[in-house]
């Protein structure tokens, strides 16, 4: 268990991005990987560039505007803070290789089952701060406020201990990092007490030595901070204060110029204890986080002094607790491609050891025949087709490629569709490319495509020329192989050393006449001068870097992202059902149903089943798969209704679908399919989730139905032989024991018991010094069948008479008097249904009498000691035996087993085989059909057998359960 967070709070830029992160929050809420109860938000910055501590106060305000509102305040009252756990997460600025943002950057690595919480789903950074935040820095804090970077990758490889008794102040998450790592980064100075003094952002050669800890490391800014609830309700106060108020949105509605604060060099520098008034007043130790500030006019200066006196004012005092993670490691997500791409190929998160996930250089993706991947290259959520080879050291995330495409080393592709595939056929991408395709909107309401093209090795904020490079190659070697002017990307107006890739208006959108796509941005990556394509690029309206990532549309960049994520999922469930292979799908469904890919899912699910169905049932051709995908579009339609809707257990037998099963029965499978997804639809368009539930049952009614058909294969191995023929009035009588589990229970049940094989162990049971379970049947005159049900327990008996074949018509109905009794008399042939002979005359003809049944039971209904599959068998062993047949035990159990689906039951088979054989046994049966049943007596000495009965004590709570409906439950779950 983790942090409950009252609240989770997400910072971004905009309002557009803030309406689809918020959908991504609420989908994993969806999920349950955020607690139901948690308040969820996402927050745009009031304007544009306030940095990290005016993200953070404009958010606080909001979540305690929230909090105040749930406690039934009319104004903001920072009292809720005093109670309230609240997440703080920043998006930070846009991310050269990911649309969605640093934290939306999808890791090569899925959740394990026991975190996933039954869902499936791409796996983020932000996903990954989440966890690492709830289960291991936050654990034991009081309440108060953490806010979280979402700029890199945070390995906490073990639980953060704090001592947090009577915690009052700010406690900062250090990072023990080198000094190299440390000069592009901030550091804190920490005396012996763990208290910060000081705070440095890239810090010199000498002003490093005063930051060096004996172990010859520095205390690296981790970019996680902790404000008790009184630190934080300090902090709140300054929101209502000019200039202050200009942080949030308050302020920005009231007409106040936005102003930029620091979480690190503005808001906790004031509370460092070495920092001087005068010096943070000043600007010095903050402005550009100490360094050169840029030029600013007096109104600004003045401005920013007066916000810095009224943080120094209302912060100054409050202790900050540097607090180091144990072995743990920061990777700051720089716009450095290769990088990037080391991040992706040997990401650092590996290195955790008590982390809940899998790692796997071929994550959700759909590789197929002919296709390779090389050793040392990651891909992500992609198809890939036709041929397609991945070099070592490249990582594709988000694509749809087909065809002989050769991705060379060192390259980062990045949502490119099927549409591209012929182009990319007929260019030879150079190594350490960057090739990606961005959504934007650049034409209003209306999203765009855009490809950019650079290399890895591209300096992005470098200034163009010099040693400066893109795509790998000088500016001037650029210039002169493709006829490009430095005029075409910047203008006659930019000044000469703010020229750089980053603004370079490089990639065409649109062209009046022609239409532009890759093969234009291609052209920039190695083709020789082209007029033609030189004209056409010259006559685009293009934009550049900058614009494409300002501009981009992340509801479109998240949708792309799940639209591939449920083709590859599409992929993997045909894979997965027509092979035959083992692999839990329920997540998959689960998830497609909160995310609304349920329908795409369904018509898969319906190509498998119609695709695997067999024109006849033979040894080799079974609907084993096809009953599997029957019972996968039931969990779909479960997953739909969600769990608040009804119970998965429930009847089947609604006259809407009967045609569909009548078909089933008739062996017209690919009809039957085709009737149920036509009936389906009715229910699932209802939009009533009792509908989708009772629509449900009725797919498991309809895989049931395929089921018990291979089930009844075992048939075959019913053997009887001729015997003499009691005399009338001549009671033949069976009694057996009941019996309990060692192991392997389960692994006899259908499916389960013919698609992965079963072994079950278990004894034999006297209760009370007698068999238990027992039944007795003699030949009467009367061509008639008589049935009776007594009870032991309550002195209690059940008579039927049967003189009609419609009588007997209920034998498939396991709630009605006599099913079990029946069941077995049509499995032993004393009768066939349906028949032109009636009753009486199928008596007459075939034996020459009538039949009375007796059946018992010393166990309570519901006991769990297999009394019904028992019962069956006794049952079958005195009509072979009244009728003149004898039967082995195996052959009994056989039957048992057929008399099961001619009852609608379902059932395994280790119930018989430990009631009918004596005392020790393993019953085993192959993963093959027809389903046949093997059994293997353990000898055990008389001392062993003591030794038991000695130690075995039979108590009976009075609570009874449905062998069925716990039998639906272990089938749904496999």
């Amino acid at each position: 268990m983790g942090k409950h967070w009252t609240a989770i709070v997400l910072t971004c830029q905009n309002v557009d991005s803030a309406h689809a992160y918020q959908d991504e929050l609420t989908l994993r809420q969806r999920k349950g990987l955020i607690p139901s109860d948690t308040l969820l938000l996402t927050v745009e910055d009031p304007k544009a560039h306030v940095g990290s501590g005016g993200a953070t106060l404009n958010a606080l305000l909001i979540v305690a505007e929230h909090l105040s509102a749930r406690s039934h305040f009319t104004v903001v009252n920072s009292d809720v803070l005093s109670d309230a756990h609240v997440l703080i997460m920043h998006m930070g600025r846009d991310f050269p290789y990911n649309p969605c943002g640093k934290a939306f950057t999808t890791l090569p690595a899925t959740l394990t089952a026991d975190t996933a919480v039954g869902y499936d789903g791409l796996f983020c950074n932000l996903d990954s701060l989440l966890d690492t935040m709830t289960r291991k820095i936050s654990l034991g804090s009081p309440p108060g406020v953490w806010v979280c970077s979402t700029d890199m990758l945070l390995t906490v490889p073990n639980i953060l201990e704090v001592d947090w008794t009577g915690f009052t102040g700010v406690c900062a998450v250090t990072v023990a990092a080198d000094v190299i790592y440390a000069r592009n980064h901030g550091v804190f100075k920490v005396n012996p007490e763990g208290t910060v003094e000081d705070i440095v952002y890239k810090p010199s050669n000498v002003g490093m030595q005063e930051l060096v800890t004996a172990e010859g490391t520095v205390h690296l800014v981790a970019g996680v901070v902790f404000l008790s609830s009184g630190a934080a309700e300090r902090l709140l106060t300054v929101h209502v204060t000019p200039p202050l108020d200009a942080c949030t949105y308050l302020g920005l509605d009231s007409g106040a110029e936005p102003i930029k604060l620091s979480l690190f060099f503005d808001i906790l520098l004031c509370m460092a204890t070495l920092v001087t008034e005068e010096a943070f007043v000043s600007g010095d130790r903050s402005g550009q986080y100490g360094g050169t500030p840029r030029p600013r006019n007096e109104r600004e200066v003045m401005t920013m002094r007066s916000a810095r006196a009224l943080l120094w004012k209302t912060l100054r005092g409050i202790n900050v607790k540097a607090v180091c993670i144990p072995n743990g490691r920061h990777d700051y997500m720089t716009e450095d491609a290769s990088v990037h791409l080391q991040h992706l190929v040997k990401c650092p998160l590996q290195l955790d050891p008590i982390t809940n996930l899998t790692w796997a250089p071929i994550t959700h993706s759909a590789i197929q025949e002919g296709c390779t991947v090389a050793d040392g290259s990651v891909v992500v959520n992609s198809v890939l087709e036709g041929g397609v080879h991945v070099s070592s050291g490249t990582a594709v995330n988000h694509c749809h490629l087909k065809g002989h495409i050769c991705i060379p080393e060192g390259c980062y592709l990045h949502a490119l569709g099927e549409e591209v595939s012929q182009v990319l056929q007929a260019t030879k991408i150079v190594p350490n490319t960057v090739l990606q395709c961005f959504r934007v909107k650049l034409f209003g309401t209306n999203t765009a495509t855009v490809y950019t093209v650079f290399g890895t090795k591209d300096g992005l904020q470098a200034t163009a020329g010099g040693d400066n490079t893109f795509c790998n190659e000088s500016w001037d070697v650029f210039f002169q192989r493709t006829g490009i002017l430095r005029g075409d990307l910047w203008g006659p107006h930019m000044p000469e050393d703010e020229c750089c890739l980053m603004n370079a208006k490089l990639f065409p959108v649109f062209h009046p006449t022609q239409p532009v796509g890759i093969a234009e941005v291609l052209w920039l990556l190695n083709n020789t001068k082209g007029v033609s394509l030189l004209d056409r690029w010259r006559g685009s309206w293009r934009v550049s870097l900058q614009e494409v990532l300002s501009s981009v549309d992340h509801s479109a960049e998240f949708k792309w992202r799940r639209d591939l994520f449920y083709s590859v999922g599409q992929h993997r469930v045909q894979k997965v059902l027509l092979s035959g292979r083992e692999g839990c799908l329920l997540p998959f469904f689960k998830s497609a149903a909160v995310e609304g890919y349920h329908r795409q899912v369904l018509v898969a699910l319906d190509q498998v089943a119609l695709e695997s169905c067999p024109q006849v049932v033979t040894q080799t051709a079974t609907p084993g798969v096809t009953a599997r995908t029957l019972a996968c579009i039931a969990d779909v339609l479960g997953s739909l209704a969600g769990q608040q809707w009804g119970l998965r257990s429930g009847p089947a037998a609604n006259k809407m679908w009967q045609p569909a099963y009548q078909l089933l029965e008739a062996g017209e499978y690919a009809a039957g399919i085709q009737a149920l997804a036509l009936e389906r639809e009715c229910w699932l368009d209802s939009s009533r989730p009792d509908f989708l539930i009772r629509a449900a049952r009725h797919y498991e009614g309809a895989e049931q139905i395929l089921r018990r058909q291979i089930v009844m294969t075992t048939k075959q191995f019913i053997y009887t032989q001729q015997s003499a023929v009691p005399s009338e009035g001549q009671w033949v009588v069976a009694e057996c024991p009941a019996r309990i589990d060692l192991s392997g229970g389960w692994s006899d049940t259908p499916p389960i018991t013919y698609e992965h094989g079963g072994s079950v162990t278990n004894v034999a049971l006297l209760i009370d010094g007698k068999k238990p379970i027992g039944a007795k049947a003699r030949r009467i005159q009367e061509p008639e069948l008589v049935l009776v049900i007594d009870s032991n327990l309550d002195n209690s008996s059940v008579r039927l008479t049967c003189t009609e074949l419609s009588d007997m018509e209920t034998y498939c109905q396991p709630h009605a008097p006599g099913a079990l009794l029946k069941a077995c008399v049509v499995c032993a042939d004393l009768v066939t249904l349906p028949s032109p002979s009636s009753l009486r005359e199928q008596l007459q003809t075939r034996h020459g009498c009538g039949f009375e049944l007796h059946t018992w039971s010393d166990v309570p209904h519901g006991s769990g000691l297999g009394t019904s599959s028992i019962l069956a068998g006794a049952i079958l062993a005195v009509l072979y035996k009244v009728t003149g047949r004898e039967a082995d035990n195996l052959s009994l159990m056989h039957g048992v087993l057929y008399v099961e689906q001619l009852l609608t039951s379902g059932g395994g088979w280790q119930d018989q085989v430990g009631g009918l054989d004596p005392a020790v046994k393993i019953g085993r049966c192959r993963p093959e059909v027809p389903v046949k049943v093997e059994v293997e007596h353990v000898p055990v000495s008389d001392e062993g057998l003591q030794a038991v009965n000695s130690r075995l004590v039979l108590v009976y709570t009075g609570k009874t359960r449905l062998a069925r409906n716990l039998l639906q439950d272990v089938v749904r779950n496999w």
